[in-house]
């Protein structure tokens, strides 16, 4: 794969390495297990309420859906998007889903309990639930936001300059928008199959 401003790897074991001389990745005799870039929309729970004008408005005046600043969460930079892990002009919306990236080496441990497999639009459905007052929610209460991944492999930076490897948000609108900036080196958690439908992010 060729290296240009951002990098999306999943593998299952050993040291990755990026070289800036011919500009790729060289995994080592690593095995690719599972990559998705297609960019989508959030859209908003199964049988929710489209919102109105004045919903709108109050989200933005007050805060709601608002990013959970304590929970050892890694902000996802963006416009609108409140530190979420979407687009940059999305925001999370009262009745949906509001995917959020872990820090290096763990994924996220919450999903829509209903996304059992993996179809649209239930795929979509990955983070904390907003619920229509704009309360976030646990999906699933005695679960952790994030975990370690249940093989972790490290990367390793020989590039003049940082290197960002970017993480897929699945469940979530698939956009490679979780990213981990390599300096030198930098740790990158690969999903097991518990992770959600059995899929790998």
């Amino acid at each position: 794969m060729k290296v240009f401003s951002a990098l999306a790897v999943v593998a299952s074991s050993s040291i990755l390495t990026v070289s800036a001389k011919h500009g790729d990745i060289y995994p080592g005799g690593l095995e690719h297990r599972h990559l998705h870039h297609i960019g989508r929309a959030l859209l908003t729970a199964e049988g929710s309420l489209p919102l109105d004008v004045e919903e709108q408005g109050l989200r933005r005046r007050t805060g709601q859906c608002a990013f959970p600043e304590d929970a050892g969460l890694v902000p996802v930079p963006g416009s609108s998007n409140g530190g979420w892990a979407m687009s940059p002009d999305e925001c999370c919306e009262p009745g949906g889903y509001c995917p959020y990236a872990c820090p290096p080496g763990q994924v996220s441990m919450q999903w829509d309990p209903k996304a059992t497999s993996y179809s649209y639009p239930q795929s979509m459905n990955g983070g904390l639930f907003c619920d229509k007052s704009g309360k976030m929610h646990k999906p699933f209460p005695n679960k952790p936001y994030c975990a370690d991944g249940s093989a972790n492999i490290g990367c390793r930076n020989k590039a003049s300059g940082n290197v960002a490897i970017c993480q897929t948000v699945l469940p979530g609108n698939e956009a490679m928008l979780i990213p981990t900036n390599v300096e030198t080196s930098a740790t990158l958690a690969i999903p097991g199959p518990e992770y959600w439908a059995g899929t790998a992010a």
